[in-house]
């Protein structure tokens, strides 16, 4: 069984006993006044032109443990810093080390706009993202269906979340053309392998002739790969490891 597998598989479970000890009727209740707030992550990246979207993660299963003194507010606070143009928050619990109120406690502690890093199978997630102040969610292409991509981001437009498609290859690209008011990501990633090629980006990029805004994920390491990606007409990265280890250079 692939990693991506295991989490989804994982993530199903771990729902499940959310959903009852929290039924979605009581969830949207609670909050409903929090679910009006208007979209700002994709605007805000339309205003910068070009930037990084800054990862906040503790652990991952490719790297293991990445930061043993985990501070989320402290790196939040860095990252803004340094010119961060967006945040991006690992809530995963098993496979990542994170936690929603990771995400709660960055949003209390930093204008700069969120994107909720997880793993979405289920509408429950959307209305939770938007409740503990996610901007953006991140909607696996791999793990979804046409039909759940359709739900998800319309459910999405009602409750003002931005959305970022993440794809992995040109038939995940190719399914998800007509999305045009997504954010579309590239994972140089392969989430069954976890072998990284920044190529990916690249090849993909020059095959897609949309409008959308088009992000780099994983396996940049330096100045130098920004570089390289802006040469081949790529202008947002989504950098964590390099960024959460110090050794950005």
């Amino acid at each position: 069984m692939n990693i991506l597998k295991k989490i989804v598989e994982n993530k199903e479970n771990t729902l499940s006993q959310r959903k009852l000890d929290r039924p979605l009727e009581t969830l949207i209740r609670e909050n409903a006044k929090s679910l009006d707030s208007p979209p700002i992550f994709k605007k805000s990246l339309i205003r910068q032109e070009s930037g990084i979207i800054a990862e906040i993660k503790k652990a991952s299963p490719s790297a293991g443990l990445i930061a043993e003194a985990f501070d989320p507010i402290k790196k939040a606070k860095e990252y803004e810093e340094i010119g961060a143009i967006a945040l991006s928050v690992l809530t995963e619990e098993d496979f990542f080390m994170g936690c929603d109120q990771d995400l709660i406690d960055v949003r209390l502690n930093s204008a700069l706009p969120i994107l909720r890093k997880d793993f979405i199978i289920d509408e429950y997630q959307i209305y939770e993202s938007k409740i503990i102040g996610a901007d953006c969610i991140l909607l696996i292409a791999s793990i979804l269906n046409d039909a759940q991509l359709n739900e998800f981001t319309k459910l999405a437009d009602t409750l003002n979340l931005d959305y970022l498609i993440e794809v992995h290859d040109a038939d995940e690209l190719k399914r998800i053309e007509n999305f045009d008011d997504a954010i579309v990501g590239i994972n140089n990633r392969n989430l069954k392998t976890f072998e990284v090629n920044l190529e990916n980006s690249i090849t993909l990029r020059k095959s897609f002739n949309k409008d959308n805004i088009f992000i780099s994920e994983s396996g940049i390491q330096s100045k130098a790969d920004i570089e390289y990606l802006q040469r081949n007409k790529i202008s947002y990265y989504l950098i964590g490891e390099s960024l959460m280890r110090n050794v950005f250079n």
